[in-house]
């Protein structure tokens, strides 16, 4: 242990061990301040309690419908025009979301459930949405959807009225706004915010007589943008055209409503929509059949209009017929030349005086019976007189009478066949006209065939046209029958009965990270930003100088600067005991013997004083006689510690020659009886040149033939050169560092102040180390803040007691809120 502490390499370099920070110095922090673990712990769970309890509760509420999408198989709606092309419809779910989520269908929503108007009151600590349960209803007579408005309601006992107050739109007056307006039930009552009506609900109960509504209005814009973002709208599954519609509310009827209501509304719209659609088109097709109606009977009239002028009923039986009549026509005039060439065959014949006595020959083509009878009576009186005259002469009566009377038919014949050919020649010449007349209708055929053509074709596409409107017609009337949405319905509005937020759980988990990580933050913080000494540690690692010791806090009573007690059991004494023992290895003095010592620091309130007269009475109490010299003539801290700051008969006195006694400048101040002190004296106008006299130097020595230790409490070094000046009477200097005061920064000014020895065999002592409690017993440590350090088994003793949580606590306040360092040093009892 001692060891240890006079060897200062050797302890930098155990300490560079365990640099890092550990789970143990974790651990060791958050016992050392484990109150302010508690407390923030404490505090973080209270406001997660309070904000749970004021939080109202929010339900989440989903319904899912599936949308017809023709991208990805759904069935298309039946349209009028779904056969021509340009009039298929086209169905996108995408496009479907964006309509739920339009602020049209939300503005319809607000207006079906009334959401511009909510009824609230106070339950507990929270705020109760009576949405759906509310015991009244307001009705607004002079409503208008851009006003909003609150006021309260309190229902009077007796049920029958209430009293309307703190009305307040923005722009009532105070004394407007406090007014008291009472009404009853279901009459019509002027307010400052207009006439209204306050009704009953079927949810009033005697429970609610007194209870205090509070009726809040706001404008149509306003509710309809909240519940928009409220509700939320989105695609399943990219596979799938399902579509999700959550909602979060307080209220989880009211996120129900929305939610089935939004559904309703988007269907309602999407058939109106459609049924619009189906009326303008049979609007359309009904104007159109009027017109084409109008066209095809214009077209049936030029086609009986045509049939009238050419005297036909239909044209291919009209050109057939007139193509028979020519055929036959022509058939009757061949026939009638071959009767005229035979009649004229016949006639010529007949006056051919070589066949004067031959038969006429029989022709079938000579169809006048006349004729034919008149050859055949003739033929017969050539057959009788050739058989006569085969037995007579031609001289016989009988033949001659018979060649008169051929003579006669034989002119007979031929006037007949004169006759004959005269009326076939009028007949040829009458069917030929006939022929002439069909070949002429018949040329006329292919013209009036391409007129009728052209008309009819204007026939058939004004009566298919007609047709087709007239099936459409039918099929628009279907359709506005049968209307049908874009979306199926899977699942209403449902959801869970157990609330989403507050999330309880998580927000105690996340106060109780909170309540542990604040104190550490902070801690870690300070540490980080607290450049002052903080420990052994900073002080082994930056000086080479031996370190003699360290002394714990201490903030209890003294008296007269004295912390220690000569039985006394607590760390103080006890570090105090130590650094006696400590000294021991220090008497490397050139005297042979270390008994000089001078008390220095670097800056005021580094305890130099509380040191040196602690450490006086611990050798004190040892049997050794001992003298405490106040070389401090600016300050007279150790004047002023004893009571005797204005003390005339002190050093001053004495360097300046009034003094020449040096028994007159001991005192006894009652510590103990081994204990003396000289006091500094008046304050000299050049303390650094009374502290070069050689009285001084002879003062010193006479102390020495007369006690065994001499302590000077001197200047701090950094400061003035008084400490430097008066070194040259010393064997050890004893270097103040106060933890919580020195800057780390100068610790190298006071290395170099040790390398270039300009103090006789300079030493450390730590001043000011943190107490706190190691392990399973008692003891004091000290480190640099968050956990290094160091334990000694010495026992603090039944007298020992903890510091204060209120001292804890301006400590803290302290290290936040930094001062001077000269007020910062007044706080504690090792300052002097």
């Amino acid at each position: 242990m001692t060891e240890q502490t006079l060897n200062p390499h050797n302890s930098q370099s155990e300490s560079s061990e365990v640099g890092v920070l550990s789970l143990h110095d974790i651990i060791q922090m958050v016992l050392a301040n484990w109150y302010w673990f508690a407390l923030s712990v404490a505090v973080c769970l209270s406001v997660a309690y309070l904000y749970v309890a004021r939080t109202p509760k929010v339900y989440s509420r989903k319904a899912t419908i599936l949308v017809k999408d023709d991208r990805k198989g759904a069935n298309m709606d039946i349209s009028a025009f779904s056969d021509l092309s340009g009039f298929q419809p086209r169905s996108s779910v995408d496009n479907e979301v964006f309509i739920l989520q339009s602020r049209r269908l939300m503005q319809e929503v607000v207006r079906n459930l009334n959401l511009t108007t909510n009824y609230t009151k106070r339950h507990g600590l929270r705020t109760q949405d009576l949405y759906g349960c509310s015991p009244i209803e307001a009705d607004f007579v002079d409503d208008s959807e851009n006003q909003a408005f609150s006021f309260k309601v309190r229902l009077l006992p007796g049920g029958e009225r209430v009293e309307l107050t703190e009305f307040n739109d923005g722009y009532i007056a105070e004394e407007e706004s406090e007014r008291l307006v009472e009404a009853s039930y279901g009459d019509t009552v002027s307010t400052p915010l207009g006439r209204m009506i306050i009704r009953k609900t079927l949810y009033m109960s005697p429970a609610d007589e007194g209870t205090v509504i509070r009726v809040g209005k706001t404008t149509l814009g306003a509710a309809t943008s909240a519940y928009r973002a409220d509700v939320q709208c989105a695609v399943e599954n990219k596979q799938t055209s399902v579509v999700g519609i959550s909602m979060s509310n307080t209220v989880p009827k009211r996120a129900e409503d929305v939610i089935n209501t939004l559904i309703t509304e988007y269907n309602d719209d999407a058939i109106a929509d459609k049924r619009r659609i189906s009326e303008e088109t049979a609007a359309f097709i009904r104007s159109r059949l009027e017109i084409i109606g109008q066209e095809l009977g214009d077209v049936d009239r030029d086609i009986e209009d045509f049939k009238k002028s050419n005297r036909m009923v239909d044209l291919g039986t009209e050109a057939a017929r007139n193509v028979e009549e020519s055929s036959r026509f022509k058939a009757e005039g061949l026939s009638i030349d071959n009767q005229i060439n035979v009649a004229e065959f016949i006639r010529s014949y007949l006056f051919d005086k070589k066949h004067a006595g031959d038969l006429i020959p029989a022709m079938a083509a000579i169809s006048n019976p006349g004729i034919s009878e008149q050859i055949a009576t003739y033929n017969e009186g050539i057959l009788r007189r050739e058989k006569l005259s085969e037995n007579s002469s031609a001289n016989n009566p009988v033949i001659q009478e018979l060649d008169n009377n051929l003579a006669a038919v034989r002119r007979s014949i031929i006037a007949s066949l004169d006759s004959h050919i005269s009326a076939l020649e009028i007949q040829r010449k009458a069917l030929r006209t006939e022929e002439e007349q069909a070949n002429r209708r018949i040329s006329t055929v292919p013209s009036q065939e391409k007129e009728m053509l052209g008309i009819t074709r204007q026939q058939k596409i004004k009566e298919e046209l007609y047709l087709y409107l007239l099936n459409k017609q039918e099929e628009t009337q279907l359709n506005l029958a049968v209307a049908e949405s874009n979306a199926r319905i899977i699942d209403l509005a449902y959801g869970p009965a157990a609330p989403v937020a507050p999330k309880t759980s998580m927000i105690f988990a996340i106060a109780l990270l909170a309540g542990v990580a604040i104190p550490f933050g902070l801690i870690f913080l300070l540490s980080m930003l607290d450049t002052t000494i903080r420990g052994r540690r900073d002080v082994e690692e930056n000086l080479s100088a031996p370190f003699l010791g360290d002394i714990p806090l201490y903030e209890g009573r003294t008296t007269k600067g004295v912390a220690v007690r000569e039985a006394g059991r607590d760390a103080v004494s006890e570090a105090f005991r130590m650094l006696r023992s400590n000294m021991t290895f220090m008497n490397v003095s050139s005297k042979g013997r270390m008994q000089c010592v001078l008390f220095t620091s670097s800056n005021p309130h580094a305890g130099k004083t509380f040191v040196a007269i602690n450490l006086a009475a611990t050798l004190a109490a040892a049997g050794k006689k001992v003298v405490l010299l106040d070389l401090d003539l600016r300050r007279h801290a150790l004047s002023s510690e004893m009571g005797q700051r204005h003390e005339v008969k002190g050093i001053t006195a004495y360097l300046s020659g009034e003094i020449d006694d040096i028994g007159k400048l001991i005192s006894n101040p009652g510590i103990n009886e081994n204990l003396d002190v000289i006091y500094a004296g008046i304050q000299p106008p050049n303390p650094a040149e009374m502290l070069l006299s050689e009285r001084l130097d002879a003062l010193v020595a006479e102390l020495r033939t007369r006690y065994e230790y001499i302590f000077i409490d001197s200047t701090p070094a950094m400061s003035v050169a008084d400490a430097i000046s008066t070194d040259r009477l010393c064997d050890l200097c004893i270097y103040i560092v106060r933890e919580g005061v020195l800057d780390r920064r100068q610790l190298p000014d006071i290395e170099r102040l040790y390398l270039e020895k300009k103090f006789h065999n300079m030493c450390i002592v730590l001043n000011g180390a943190r107490t706190r409690r190691h392990g399973y017993g008692y003891g004091y440590g000290y480190g640099y803040g968050y956990g290094y350090g160091y334990t000694y088994g010495y026992g603090y003793g039944d007298d020992y007691q903890e510091p204060s949580y209120r001292k804890q606590i301006l400590n803290l306040l302290r290290k936040l809120f930094p001062r001077r360092e000269e007020e910062h040093g007044r706080h504690g009892k090792n300052k002097r």
